[in-house]
């Protein structure tokens, strides 16, 4: 932790004056070792991992003009690889990197020296609209590489959209539907997410009080865009949820030439529908049926349960 007689900072941080250097994570090996010790001995490999799919280079192309002059100690390529490998260490938040900073490897990795928090979060405030969509893209290029490399007959894109909490007064940060903390400022971000690579091919984020409607129809045609990009003669199924019982999103996937799977709301003309299944149709279970509307019938389906079925 910072403490108060060091200006809320570690002993040696603010001293360093030269530009820091990330090593070569192929260049470490991991021995057993009784002077050393790590806790993250993983993030060796990692490293060296990610550095052969060439996305340090990526990072160094994309963000370095966010932090440019002979005066800068902490290059942003750095300071995102830094992120990366605290997430990796099951550090979720900025301030995790401090419980991080005693580790020695960490710091071999981070180039020597782990900055501050508030150095870390002063970089990250000089993101701009193209350095998130640059960001965005590269997550997105090397999910859909997977789906590329391994020629999937069937791709299903997985829609959904979740609540985070916030504790603070960040920007955005609004009241709404929080199953856990209600009545506490969150984001309600919205995924896409291909199952069969588990990769995301999309995100958004979106204030708390957003909820899914024809405002997102974009947003997945996209995703399928990139989808049919990757895998042109896959069969592309959306699935969603209950929010995903919008006729805007169904037409939209119907027109993309794909289908798609969502429960439908159990209005009292739906339930009429339901109770005149042909003979056949089991009694239990979640049967796909097509319950019609402005969409072509064949690409639709709804997932429908029978009434008073166990």
């Amino acid at each position: 932790m910072r403490r108060r007689q060091l200006g809320f900072k570690r002993k040696g941080d603010g001293r360093h004056q030269k530009r820091i250097r990330r090593p070569d994570p192929s260049t470490l090996h991991v021995k057993p070792t009784e002077t050393n010790l790590t806790g993250v001995a993983g993030l060796a490999p990692f490293g060296a991992f990610i550095r052969e799919l060439g996305v340090d280079a990526a990072l160094s192309r994309s963000f370095s003009r966010l932090k440019t002059g002979r005066s800068v100690i902490y290059p942003m390529a750095a300071q995102m690889r830094l992120l990366m490998d605290s997430a990796l260490a099951g550090e979720e938040r900025v301030f995790g990197i401090e419980a991080l900073a005693v580790d020695p490897l960490f710091v071999r990795l981070a180039g020597g020296v782990v900055p501050s928090i508030d150095t870390v979060y002063r970089d990250l405030c000089r993101f701009d609209e193209e350095a998130l969509e640059a960001l965005h893209s590269m997550v997105v290029d090397h999910g859909l590489a997977l789906v590329a490399r391994r020629k999937h007959r069937f791709v299903h894109i997985d829609v959904d959209t979740t609540v985070e909490p916030l504790f603070g007064m960040q920007e955005g940060a609004l009241p709404g539907p929080n199953p856990r903390y209600h009545g506490r400022p969150s984001y309600h971000p919205i995924l896409a997410r291909v199952a069969e690579v588990d990769a995301i091919v999309g995100a958004k984020l979106r204030p708390g009080d957003t909820s899914f409607g024809e405002a997102d129809v974009p947003f997945v045609e996209e995703c399928i865009d990139r989808a049919r990009a990757a895998a042109p003669s896959a069969v592309i199924y959306v699935r969603i949820d209950g929010a995903g019982d919008c006729s805007a999103l169904m037409h939209a996937v119907a027109m993309k030439g794909c289908f798609f799977l969502t429960k439908a709301r159990m209005s009292p003309d739906l339930v009429a529908w339901s109770h005149t299944l042909p003979d056949g149709v089991p009694s239990t279970g979640m049967p796909t049926v097509v319950p019609g509307g402005r969409w072509p019938r064949s690409r639709s389906g709804a997932a429908i349960g029978r009434m008073g079925s166990a």
